[in-house]
This record gives structure tokens, C-alpha cells and sequence, in this order.
């Protein structure tokens, strides 16, 4: 079961103003912006603030996978990592309240800017979180928009170390994947296509290596 931290939008730092134990993986979000915390991963010196939540969060998700030393991660809250060049059917949704990557159906998909490593990488675990939005419009009340977790297997993702030169083959969301000899290099990037007929918003993703 997950941990949701929901985080208000409205406010310089993005305040924490709740903490929320999902044991169906879902919670009520409307004016929130939640951030996701794997089951397993530990968090600590209890973070108030966007930025503290997220430091402590790849931090817990490195310890998490035993072995590896670095991690580079991007929690997609805003666009700023996205190669608008090369990527096509993504929508990045607008205004205050959530910043997340959106993957619509049936276009090219989401590709990462470039990366630059410290090494060349043999073996890596690749993750990424998958999430959707149900909304009860009931007339006779407040909206109600609930955050939804996906299993993380409805896009294919494939990465690159060399900067596009040789894509892998798709990498498994949580597995272990070892580097072909040809494809390791220094240039990381990231690539992931939704083939579902349905939107599927990206909460984040990460490569521990």
C-alpha cells in the first residue's frame, strides 16, 4: 500500500497538508496535488514541503533497491524535462492544481531531454508511476475527483545511454535490466508510449543505477 502526500498548489513551497495511508490506492484529491510513495520506500525527518517530500522520496527509492548507487529522477510537476522536438501526443495539463505529464492515446509518446551521467551503467532498474482521475459530478453535490494508482504496466518504456543512438528493448517497470555492451554510454534518456485507448497521467519516473 502507497503513502499519498497531498500537497497544496496555491502555496510558495507546496505545503503538505495531509498524509494519507491508500490502502486501495486511491484518495480524494480535488485541490490537491498528490505525491505518491511506493510501498517499501522508507521517508525520513518527516518532510513539510514539496521539495523536502521529493528529496526524501528518491532518497528512500535508491535505498530501497540494494546494490545500486545514483539515481536519477524526475517527479514531472512541470514540463521542464520534456523534449518538446521529438515528442508528440503528451499533453501537459495547465494551471495550479496538477503539473503532471498527461500520455493521450494513440500519439508518439513521451521523450525525456537528455541526461548526462557521471558512469556508464551496466545494469539499471527503471520505474515509473502510472496514475488516472475518477470524478463524481453528482448534481446535487461538490465535485468529487478521485486519484486513482495504475499498476505502472500500461506504458511501454524504453530507454537509451547513448543518447538515442540504440534503444533497448522495453524495460520491465521495478526489474532489473542489464545494459547490452553496444547500447551503455553516458546520455541517458527516457521514452514512454501509452497504446491503451485511455489517458493515462504520469506521476513520475526514476533510474537507479
Amino acid at each position: 500500500m502507497s503513502i499519498h502526500y497531498l500537497v497544496n498548489p496555491f502555496t510558495t513551497n507546496g505545503d503538505i497538508t495531509d498524509v494519507v495511508t491508500a490502502d486501495a490506492g486511491q484518495t480524494e484529491a480535488t485541490g490537491a496535488t498528490i505525491i505518491r510513495v511506493p510501498d517499501g520506500v522508507a521517508i525520513h525527518n518527516t518532510p513539510t514541503n514539496r521539495s523536502t517530500l521529493i528529496t526524501s522520496k528518491y532518497a528512500g527509492l535508491l535505498a530501497y533497491y540494494a546494490g545500486f548507487t545514483d539515481i536519477l529522477a524526475d517527479p514531472c510537476l512541470d514540463g521542464l524535462t520534456i523534449d518538446p522536438a521529438l515528442t508528440l501526443g503528451v499533453l501537459i495539463s495547465s494551471g495550479l492544481v496538477n503539473h503532471s505529464f498527461l500520455a493521450a492515446p494513440g500519439g508518439t509518446g513521451f521523450i525525456s531531454t537528455m541526461f548526462p551521467l557521471g558512469f556508464a551503467p551496466t545494469q539499471c532498474v527503471v520505474v515509473w508511476e502510472e496514475y488516472s482521475f475518477s470524478d463524481n459530478n453528482d448534481k446535487t453535490s461538490r465535485l468529487k475527483r478521485t486519484y486513482v494508482e495504475e499498476s505502472g504496466n500500461n506504458l511501454v518504456a524504453r530507454v537509451t545511454f547513448n543518447n538515442g543512438a540504440l534503444y533497448s528493448v522495453p524495460v520491465t517497470n521495478g526489474s532489473v535490466f542489464n545494459i547490452p555492451v553496444l547500447a551503455q554510454g553516458l546520455q541517458f534518456r527516457i521514452s514512454l508510449y501509452n497504446p491503451t485507448a485511455s489517458r493515462i497521467y504520469l506521476g513520475s519516473w526514476a533510474l537507479i543505477y
